[in-house]
């Protein structure tokens, strides 16, 4: 069940009778796919039924339901998941989940994030040094740039930026891990009263703070430092988004809900559907990311043709800073998604775990993969992911 294959358990679920495995699969299926309103019923109901007779998808269930409440803000609720995980599932497989245990502990009396619109979203989305995109938002009167970032599973702010916003850590730390580098660092975490969005005003945004040396991506020039992300709740609660090659990130008009694929959820982090010499995969979809990074799934998949790849020491960097190592490159990957195509040239190939979430599907399409389009939207209400062709030079 933990493999991803989103077909395979849409089918499955066609043949199981009504019952406990029907509400299992089905809860499991609901969260994937963004509805996680339906995941919660069905975990719910299905719970009971696994606790004994099928402990190995008790794990299961309560990391989803845990998942799906975190969707809905719904911090106590997704801490009791975790810790009744903690408490009667330890040394199932699987069942490690201290970092996200500790972290919903530290939310669990926090408020819900709300949303509230005066008009849509129309920002400039410039290019920073590291080629991620990044939006100047307003919280409290100061003015900061915030790196757009749907690979966030939260909002983060470097500790010298939450001390100029005047917020106070809430009680209790935890671990946060890059989903590319693997990399942990410590974090505290706080309540943003307010962040203004263009026209949207986010109120009880949680925002993780790490050091600001966690949050500095090397260069040769000495570094950039990053003192601001918005993460993946923050942008969900938008509804739709769109990155633009000229450079704007818009939310808040209608979606056309007709075109594009399925967005599904790994977690916290929106995935889609792409087809690669002929095979539908699965990768996550990372906005915060300036290049595509492929894992060692995709390695163990096409590493018959690894003559045409060449090797290179790479840096990747995260939430935790960054890792240097070799890789494979190759030269060129072909991407389709809804009709359309892009190429990605010297796409690096992790050929060993990462220890991190990357390796759960077949790679993490960054900003490059958004840039082979005119634009792309991210519909988080109907779960659609829209691409745009390329206009031809004239």
């Amino acid at each position: 069940m933990h493999a991803f294959q989103l077909r395979e358990l849409d089918a499955a679920l066609q043949q199981i009778p009504a019952g406990v495995d029907r509400d299992y699969v089905a809860g499991i299926l609901a969260v994937r796919s963004g509805r996680p309103e339906t995941a919660v019923s069905l975990l719910a109901r299905a719970l009971p039924g696994l606790r004994d007779a099928q402990p190995q998808r008790a794990v299961q269930a309560l990391k989803a339901l845990a998942d799906a409440n975190m969707l809905l803000y719904r911090y106590p609720q997704a801490a009791d998941a975790l810790n009744d995980l903690e408490q009667h599932f330890a040394g199932q497989p699987e069942s490690d989940v201290t970092s996200d245990a500790a972290l919903a502990r530290i939310l669990v009396n926090a408020p819900p994030q709300t949303i509230a619109w005066d008009g849509p979203v129309q920002l400039e989305a410039r290019q920073n040094p590291i080629r991620s995109r990044v939006a100047k938002l307003d919280a409290h009167g100061i003015r900061e740039e915030w790196l757009l970032d749907t690979g966030a599973n939260q909002s983060v702010v470097s500790r010298s930026f939450a001390t100029r916003l005047g917020l106070t850590p809430l009680s209790g730390t935890a671990l946060v891990g890059s989903g590319v580098t693997g990399l942990k660092s410590p974090l505290r975490a706080a309540i943003l009263p307010e962040l203004r969005v263009g026209g949207a005003t986010l109120r009880n945004v949680v925002v993780m703070i790490l050091d600001d040396e966690n949050l500095r991506i090397g260069l040769a020039s000495g570094g950039y430092q990053l003192h601001a992300i918005l993460g993946f709740p923050a942008l969900k609660a938008l509804g739709s988004i769109s990155f633009t090659r000229s450079g704007q990130f818009l939310a808040g008009a209608p979606a056309n809900t007709v075109s594009g694929v399925p967005i599904f959820m790994r977690g916290l982090t929106p995935a889609i559907e792409c087809d690669v010499e002929g095979e539908p995969l699965h990768f996550t979809s990372d906005t915060g990311a300036s290049s595509t990074d492929l894992s060692v799934r995709y390695y163990e998949k096409f590493r018959g043709q690894n003559r045409l790849w060449r090797t290179r020491e790479g840096e990747s960097g995260g939430g935790g800073g960054s890792i240097k190592r070799t890789m494979f490159i190759q030269p060129a990957v072909t991407l389709k998604v809804a009709g359309s195509v892009v190429t990605l040239p010297d796409v690096s190939i992790f050929s060993t775990r990462m220890n991190a979430g990357i390796d759960v599907l077949f790679g993490n399409l960054g900003q490059d993969f958004v840039e082979g389009f005119e634009r792309v939207t991210l519909d988080f209400v109907h779960m659609r992911f829209s691409p745009e062709p390329l206009r031809a030079e004239r």
